[in-house]
């Protein structure tokens, strides 16, 4: 059973995980930095699931907080069509806006927002092919 809670063309794009040093991880990896989300990201393929490796900007970056409790799967991500449907839609199904829409400098400035539910936890919603 398909559950359409970001609406029917949303389409699984990555998971993020919370590191506190990418180049532990991926020496060699090519970093992305996000003034606006306070965090340095990297991509990388784990066995043909695309992964966002976050590490903290800085001592204010969301980021430490969830390194400093243990948690490490900060979200799963989801590529969708248009951004204020899928708020919409991901309202009528429970789910919480935590981060507004803003452009991301990690996706070619395409806007990003946050959602957040008890069930499902943070999830990010990618808008597809969007310009700031």
């Amino acid at each position: 059973m398909n559950l359409p809670y970001f609406g029917e063309g949303a389409r699984f794009h990555h998971v993020g995980l919370a590191v506190s040093a990418i180049r532990d991880v991926c020496p060699g990896c090519e970093t992305t930095h996000d003034p606006i989300q306070r965090v340095n990201v990297a991509f990388v393929s784990l066995n043909g699931l695309d992964v966002e490796l976050i590490e903290p900007a800085d001592a204010s970056s969301p980021v430490t907080a969830s390194l400093e409790k243990g948690i490490k799967l900060l979200h799963v991500c989801y590529e969708v069509d248009d951004m204020e449907a899928t708020l919409r839609e991901c309202r009528r199904h429970g789910f919480h806006v935590i981060r507004q829409p803003a452009p991301a400098t990690a996706f070619d400035r395409q806007r990003i927002a946050f959602v957040f539910s008890r069930t499902f936890g943070v999830v990010e919603l990618l808008e597809r092919g969007s310009e700031a």
